[in-house]
């Protein structure tokens, strides 16, 4: 396996505190969000294997985003997009989320139903069907779409990758789902479509044989660093994508990808993967996700890759324990979608998730937003339970509550959106 060293052994300096240990800041309880003692402390009972207290955090240094392989400093956003982007992009690819194959295929769509005036003629949802196909072999999956009737002009639009269920479009039309509350979405002004993550690919170990992995290497067997689950679904997303940039009610340069847990996760990748997204939205996503490895507090890369070996590529394993020394860290996710939209949201119950590994990724990340000219969360402690904190194109919230995903969530994520989509 490849190593980096001299990402190694850089101390990442951010302003206001550095990087290289568990920063000593003085803090009003009163403000900023802290973990509740007595949850920590019957967390640890429950799972001793596994640290919920923020005191036995590791000391860590963070790769620098800004410092190339060569160990020169990225002056320039020409710099950083011509360059240093694509040095970490290439190593997530190898060392956590494995490479998508470069086979051709070509893609088509098809609608298999329609109402034109759902949810008292405001939209209309249709449901699809995306259509993959490879010499004589085909593979598809489905997804449904809503699209406003009376907008004045194109509209923003919500990718959403729902880790849970599918919703078919006469389900979405009889009763509302916090999970993807359509007519939130309408009322807000915004179109949205959302596909169920196993049609593209099964979320199981031994799933592989039945999803668009195998169908595009034609039944052979993945090597270590071909693209595993939570790749191939950002890859669907960004084929739904590619549907809403035929639809002329919808401005696809305005189009924002989402997810929970899993799916959000899937929604980071997703954009770092596919430029044309123009916000990701992970809520509680953890380990893999927004959180930041190298702190082990809550799932570790032990625990993912052992219980969910097919979301990542083989050589994220191997860092099970070592997690020190990643070549890379959850920060750098997040500085490849610069200078585009990061929103990142945490629950105070889902201490598995490490709600303060979520927001420390943001603020490790701004320097390069600031190097690419735009503005974005430095302060380094975090916002108090239910309290949205938005800085140019970045955002965060902790809601009170466990692991889950609902229309708060939602609404604080759409209040961000409309600063950077309306």
């Amino acid at each position: 396996m490849q190593r980096h060293p001299l990402l190694l052994s850089v101390v990442f300096i951010l302003p206001a505190m550095m990087f290289t240990a568990r920063a000593s800041i003085s803090q009003d309880a009163s403000t900023v969000w802290q973990a509740n003692p007595d949850l920590v402390e019957k967390l640890t009972r429950q799972r001793r294997e596994f640290n919920y207290v923020e005191s036995k955090v590791p000391t860590y240094t963070l790769p620098d985003p800004l410092v190339s392989r060569d160990g020169s400093r990225v002056r320039s956003p020409k710099e950083w997009n011509d360059s240093r982007r694509g040095e970490i992009l290439d190593l997530f690819r190898d060392q956590v989320y494995g490479r998508r194959p470069d086979t051709e295929y070509s893609l088509r769509f098809e609608q298999t139903a329609e109402e034109t005036q759902a949810f008292d003629g405001s939209a209309t949802g249709r449901e699809m069907k995306a259509i993959i196909e490879i010499g004589d072999r085909s593979f598809s999956f489905p997804f449904v779409v809503f699209l406003l009737n009376n907008a004045p002009g194109p509209t923003p639009a919500v990718i959403h990758i729902n880790n849970r269920y599918f919703v078919p479009l006469a389900t979405a039309l009889e009763k509302s789902d916090p999970f993807w509350p359509v007519e939130m979405f309408i009322d807000r002004g915004y179109a949205t479509a959302s596909f169920h993550t196993s049609h593209v690919d099964p979320d199981k170990k031994d799933g592989y044989a039945e999803g668009i992995r195998s169908f595009f290497a034609d039944g052979d067997p993945p090597d270590d660093t071909a693209w595993r689950s939570l790749s191939a679904w950002g890859w669907a997303a960004s084929r739904v994508l590619d549907h809403l940039e035929t639809i002329d009610s919808i401005d696809a340069s305005r189009v924002a990808v989402s997810g929970h847990s899993r799916g959000g996760k899937t929604s980071l990748w997703a954009a770092c993967e596919d430029e044309r997204f123009a916000i990701a939205y992970s809520n509680n996503s953890g380990c893999g996700g927004a959180a930041l490895s190298r702190r082990a507090y809550g799932e570790t890369v032990e625990r993912i890759t052992s219980s969910f070996p097919h979301w990542f590529c083989k050589p994220f394993s191997d860092f099970a324990g070592r997690e020190h020394e990643l070549p890379v860290d959850q920060h750098e996710v997040i500085a490849l979608i610069a200078p585009r939209g990061v929103y990142v949201a945490s629950a105070d119950e889902d201490l598995w998730a490490d709600p303060k590994g979520e927001y420390a990724s943001i603020v490790a990340a701004a320097p390069v937003f600031e190097r690419l000219g735009k503005q974005s969360i430095q302060t380094p402690v975090m916002p108090p339970l239910g309290q949205q904190r938005m800085d140019g194109q970045t955002g965060y919230h902790i809601r009170s509550g466990g692991h889950g995903l609902g229309e708060l969530d939602w609404g604080l994520f759409l209040d961000f959106a409309d600063t950077l989509l309306k």
